[in-house]
């Protein structure tokens, strides 16, 4: 149960995704007291509609790739020693849907340090002629996480107030939400409507959806193609999910057809697999946040209307060095990590972590003011 609401929190964490609930529970082992807050409850959205597969991401050399490559190794430490009752260890296998991205598992193949082998003749046996005809690449290790159960368990010594949060006060020092008062607050709300005028933060709703079912087909092992699938667990379910699906949104006022989401995964699951005897169990829908850049964003968020003010010359493109913003005090974000939020919550939250408890400075290729430069551009005629 919450502790009294009178008392200042060290900090207040705004938003019960994967990212909310591991930056709450990295914080609290830390010794910091937290708060989380979630309208609609933990793992209530995109986070708990995820697949929530701990995979690492095919891709080429640059920034994503080693941020993702020092994320994926950190997730499968944190989720296997710290909630292996919510973490199914089984090899992985990722096979290319198009052309072009068989070349990047070709590349990968040939660059990753992670351990992999060939494809065992029990998954062959499996697996569609397309499937067996594309490049593809089997780790000897994947895993994939409860979503809502691990949620759940990383937030157990946490006060959590499920409320609608309607704005943020910041007052002698402190934030106030509602009752609520903290030295610091981390939004961690996806691409739900933003609590502050941050226009400037290039986000992209992505909507998810994750059937769980019952198949007499057993699968021993992680499968990567036009969709994922998990395993057979030990209660004979298996996972298929999520889809990204970028064209819907919950804001539209139209209502998501389920029964179209459901032929859409098992659609794409039998251009992989045949799946015999199938029963739905259940589904999972929700909305996640991706970066227009890929990246996820880390760091304090740009007070645009007074930097502007102070700086007139950045709408005509000048540059200016980002330590001259104007950044809302004590205030951090976490968001943006599309459909990778599970292999990067450890990761985000242990910079987090370094950053209000060790006083490590974020990387300003995280940070949220990475799109505030062409934002500001775009207001050249504007007063």
């Amino acid at each position: 149960m919450p502790t009294s609401k009178t008392s200042p929190y060290d900090v207040i964490i705004i938003g019960a995704g994967v990212n909310g609930c591991c930056s709450a529970y990295t914080l609290h082992k830390a010794g910091l007291r937290v708060a989380l807050i979630d309208q609609a409850g933990i793992a209530s959205g995109g986070s708990g509609a995820a697949g929530a597969f701990i995979s690492p991401k095919i891709s080429k050399a640059g920034t994503l790739k080693e941020i993702m490559s020092e994320a994926h190794a950190e997730a499968l430490e944190f989720y296997t020693t710290n909630f292996p009752n919510f973490t199914l260890v089984k090899p992985l296998l990722h096979i290319a849907n198009t052309p072009e991205e068989g070349e990047k598992v070709e590349s990968f193949k040939h660059e990753t340090h992670l351990k992999h082998s060939n494809i065992p003749h029990k998954i062959q046996i499996l697996l569609s002629d397309e499937a067996l005809n594309s490049p593809s690449i089997y780790f000897d290790m994947g895993a994939v996480v409860d979503a809502q159960g691990v949620c759940n368990a990383m937030t157990e010594e946490i006060d959590f107030y499920p409320i609608k949060v309607e704005k943020l006060i910041h007052n002698d020092d402190l934030w106030q939400v509602g009752e609520l008062r903290a030295k610091h607050i981390v939004l961690s709300i996806g691409a739900y409507p933003k609590l502050l005028p941050i226009e400037y933060v290039g986000l992209r709703g992505i909507w998810g959806h994750r059937i769980d079912i019952e198949t007499a087909t057993h699968i021993p092992c992680i499968l990567h193609h036009h969709v994922s699938i998990s395993p057979t667990t030990k209660e004979g379910t298996v996972a298929i999910g999520a889809t990204h699906n970028v064209h819907y949104s919950p804001f539209s006022g139209e209502p998501y057809d389920v029964e179209e989401g459901r032929k859409a995964l098992l659609d794409k699951a039998s251009k992989t697999l045949k799946l015999n005897n199938i029963n739905i169990l259940k589904d999972y829908t929700g909305l996640r946040s991706g970066s227009n850049d890929y990246l996820p964003m880390l760091g304090s968020l740009v007070d645009a209307n007074t930097t502007l003010a102070l700086h007139p010359h950045l709408r005509h493109g000048k540059a200016l060095d980002p330590q001259e913003y104007i950044y809302y005090p004590q205030l951090t974000m976490i968001n943006g990590s599309g459909g990778y939020g599970f292999v990067l919550a450890p990761y985000l939250a242990r910079k987090l972590k370094e950053y209000l408890v060790d006083n490590q400075p974020i990387g300003p290729i995280l940070s949220p003011s990475r799109f505030f430069p062409r934002w500001a551009k775009s207001k050249k005629n504007q007063s």
